[in-house]
């Protein structure tokens, strides 16, 4: 296990090489909002707690993870104890698809396995990191289900996805009620099409989308673009 710091923040992550976080982590976090009537978040799939970390410096009410895989539960509790915040942090082992929690979230936040699985999956070695990439245990409907039955009338549900699943994507998020009221396409460069798709849908809302201008991660090869140096700078979590 090694520790590192946590990208924009004074926090600190420990994690095995390369499993710390990801750009997902980075440009989700960043893109969350927490209305001040914010009282409870809920991360789905929270893995080693960063996302839990990061909205910690945006949020100083209460934050509860949920995740299946026992090893990372024990490293978020171990970063959460690293970074002091015991007293408005907790993680859960649980599975979503049969949990509902007796008090209802405000705000769900969740980076969930992106990719299907078939006969045609290019599956992972790793174990771990297939259950957090590919559609194991949770796939997209039961994840949207899991935050319909655990959020508050009116509340808001954060995600970041692949780009190409967005009609279904949406389509699933009006079967339980939820509309999108926020997206955001994220382009490696200004001339790739999107790979991935910033969402942020509010449980019992009447339709109205606001299209974001897209974020571009790179200028060229490994130059990051302005906005993106300055995501990964903290901007989000400046006080």
């Amino acid at each position: 296990m090694k520790s590192r710091d946590l990208l924009g923040t004074d926090l600190i992550i420990e994690s095995k090489p390369g499993k710390a976080f990801n750009l997902d982590t980075v440009v989700l976090s960043d893109f969350v909002r927490l209305p001040k009537n914010t009282h409870l978040v809920f991360d789905f799939g929270c893995g080693n707690a960063a996302i839990m970390l990061y909205l910690s410096h945006k949020f100083k009410g209460f934050i509860k993870g949920f995740e299946i895989q026992s090893h990372r539960v024990l490293s978020a509790i171990q970063n959460i104890k690293l970074n002091q915040l015991e007293d408005r942090l907790i993680v859960v082992e649980v599975d979503l698809k049969s949990h509902v929690e007796p008090k209802l979230a405000d705000v769900i936040v969740s980076n969930p396995p992106f990719f299907k699985v078939n006969l045609n999956s290019k599956r992972s070695l790793d174990s771990d990191m297939e259950i957090a990439k590919h559609e194991v245990h949770l796939n997209l409907e039961d994840l949207v289900y899991a935050a319909r039955k655990n959020i508050n009338h009116g509340g808001l549900f954060f995600m970041i996805h692949k780009a190409d699943r967005l009609e279904e994507i949406i389509s699933t998020l009006n079967k339980y009620d939820f509309r999108v009221k926020r997206l955001r396409f994220v382009h490696p460069t200004i001339n790739h099409e999107p790979n991935q798709v910033l969402i942020e849908a509010q449980f019992k809302a009447k339709p109205h989308m606001i299209v974001m201008p897209p974020l571009i991660q790179y200028e060229s090869g490994t130059i990051y673009t302005k906005e993106m140096q300055s995501i990964y700078e903290g901007r989000s979590y400046i006080k």
